[in-house]
């Protein structure tokens, strides 16, 4: 599967906004808040997304799901604020956060959430979990931790830099490099392979890449 959906993971990492910020090549501001303001719906839906697969795992009755189940547990503990983090960075950049809550809602991201919502709901756990955790979650670390220092250089456009600004950014660059693997031993415990579940597995978490490019490019233009 990882070979598989490798092309498809690369094309969503490092679209033209983050590529030429992580290689310094500062990208006018207005592209980044154009990419907030857009972006915001999934970051504040993402814990509804993880509360549907919450919802699908049970306490002893199948192997794995008391350890699947804590896991999740504590990462909706850790999303808790991250929509309010979002919006420091939003106010830090220049934007009105009401701006992002009134903002209509591109094509592409509604599309990605209704995928989202759709898989957490409707899907079965190994498919939820490949499609927002592994897909969403992996890439946003990679393209975190690439423009997560560079993105300082904003200073000088007048970005109040605290360390407000940053908490979304730090705390992805921190810790998502270990959500990937995490949610690939979930997918391992919760899979069903004898029902043509991995082809599903797949298609969801292809789909999730596809569908986060697409939500980039419309929204990262520099």
């Amino acid at each position: 599967m990882l070979s598989t959906l490798k092309p498809a993971w690369d094309a969503a990492c490092m679209p033209t906004l983050f590529r030429e910020t992580a290689e310094g090549r500062h990208p006018p501001l207005h592209a980044w808040q154009r990419f907030l303001v857009h972006c915001f719906p999934i970051v504040e839906n993402f814990p509804k997304y993880m509360g549907l697969s919450l919802a699908k795992t049970t306490y002893g009755v199948r192997p794995g799901d008391a350890s699947i189940r804590r896991w999740l547990l504590q990462n909706l503990s850790v999303e808790a604020r991250h929509a309010e983090w979002w919006i420091d960075w939003m106010q830090a950049s220049g934007v009105d956060a009401s701006s992002a809550f009134e903002s209509p809602w591109r094509p592409e991201v509604q599309a990605l959430h209704e995928h989202l919502l759709a898989t957490c709901r409707d899907g079965s756990l190994a498919e939820g979990i490949a499609a927002c955790n592994w897909a969403i979650e992996g890439v946003t670390g990679v393209w975190t931790r690439a423009v997560v220092e560079p993105f300082t250089a904003y200073a000088r456009d007048g970005v109040r830099m605290d360390a407000a600004a940053l908490r979304w950014l730090r705390a992805h660059a921190r810790y998502d490099d270990a959500h990937p693997d995490e949610a690939l031993e979930i997918i391992k415990l919760s899979i069903d392979v004898t029902a043509g579940e991995p082809v599903r597995v797949e298609t969801a978490a292809h789909r999730s890449l596809t569908l986060l490019a697409r939500v980039f490019e419309s929204c990262c233009e520099v």
